[in-house]
């Protein structure tokens, strides 16, 4: 995300969608009542064409729309706002009617609120900050199967790649088959780079495969291979995945981003709630108890319990806010959002026990 003008007098916010992440970001700021400003295309139909039955010229234009409804969806990467129209070329469109505009990468708009609070504002420049970030690939090899995780900010990206190898008796078929896995991982490896900005690649398994792959990298793909480091796991497949990001041994790597210190923070809350260690708390009663005792370190949202209670959450947030604690939204789409509405869907690490 890109933040080109920032008014909190008059709550307005200018900024450009650069990334699929950013739409997670910005489902967490616009609401309902929110104006917001960005160049759409409509088709319009002159008389002539109406009674010509032509479908009409298209054009675009600048709307202004009072939002409605929002919605995010994850797992289709599409962000719609629907609102009643109220500023627009009149000739073109009717005032007071209703528009949806469906926000993408490369879409420039402008959201004025009637107050830009400071948990709008620092979720946007953690957007901006985050478009900065190396995003993570995590590949989990077994025989004849590869799992790949592409670490986003807003979650965890899936890919499966399988291949009949055969039995062991057929030695050299078995060979030929296996290293075509090996070149159709590669090759969906080096798709996936291309993409850009992913800083490493964590290959990992529980068996040989891994070590065997790897060695067919340095043979055939050294570039890659220097980029790549391994990890040996007990797992296979998504899980393998989910057991690699919560490892201590390469929290440095994926620490930065959302979706993996999402992971990791709800693994420490669940390990802190199974000690029964008092350090953990969860349910909005005890949680706002500990935010007036300044004692939370770590507040955990997600962001679907966000949406629906955001007034009574932003005065929590803000509480917590000033007492330097630190709050984190988390995608209910993901597995530790899923881990975290088995509890209620917010929870809290504390300094010290209250």
């Amino acid at each position: 995300m890109k933040i080109f003008h920032v008014n909190r007098k008059q709550g307005i916010v200018k900024l450009l969608i650069e990334n699929l992440d950013d739409l997670w970001y910005l489902s967490s700021v616009v609401r309902e009542g929110d104006l917001i400003k960005t160049k759409t295309e409509r088709r319009i139909k002159a008389k002539e064409d109406m009674e010509r039955k032509k479908k009409g010229e298209r054009k675009v234009f600048t709307l202004a729309v009072s939002v409605d409804k929002a919605d995010f969806k994850s797992d289709s990467d599409t962000f719609r706002i629907t609102g009643i129209i109220k500023e627009g070329p009149e000739d073109l469109v009717a005032i007071g009617s209703h528009h949806t505009f469906n926000v993408e990468k490369g879409t420039k708009l402008t959201i004025v609120k009637e107050k830009l609070s400071s948990i709008d504002l620092d979720r946007l420049k953690e957007a901006e900050k985050a478009s900065l970030r190396p995003k993570i690939l995590i590949v989990v090899v077994d025989e004849g199967e590869a799992t790949f995780g592409l670490v986003r900010e807003s979650k965890i990206e899936y890919y499966e790649l399988s291949k009949l190898i055969g039995g062991k008796y057929d030695i050299k078929g078995r060979r030929e088959r296996k290293m075509e896995f090996y070149r159709d991982t590669a090759k969906f490896l080096l798709e996936i780079l291309s993409r850009g900005n992913i800083s490493a690649i964590i290959i990992a398994g529980a068996g040989f495969e891994k070590e065997n792959f790897r060695r067919f990298l340095s043979e055939n793909y050294p570039e890659m291979a220097k980029r790549a480091v391994m990890e040996n796991i007990g797992s296979y497949g998504r899980n393998g995945v989910q057991e690699v990001m919560k490892r201590s041994g390469i929290q440095k790597i994926i620490e930065e981003i959302t979706s993996a210190r999402d992971v990791q923070l709800v693994h420490k809350l669940l390990k802190e709630i199974g000690r029964d260690s008092g350090l953990a708390v969860y349910g909005l009663k005890d949680i706002g108890t500990a935010a007036n005792s300044g004692a939370i370190e770590k507040l955990l949202i997600c962001d679907d319990i966000f949406l629906k209670n955001r007034k009574k959450l932003e005065n929590l947030m803000q509480t917590v806010k000033s007492a330097r604690g630190e709050i984190h939204l988390i995608n209910h789409d993901g597995e530790a959002g899923r881990q975290l509405n088995s509890l209620g869907g917010a929870a809290a690490l504390l300094r010290y026990l209250i």
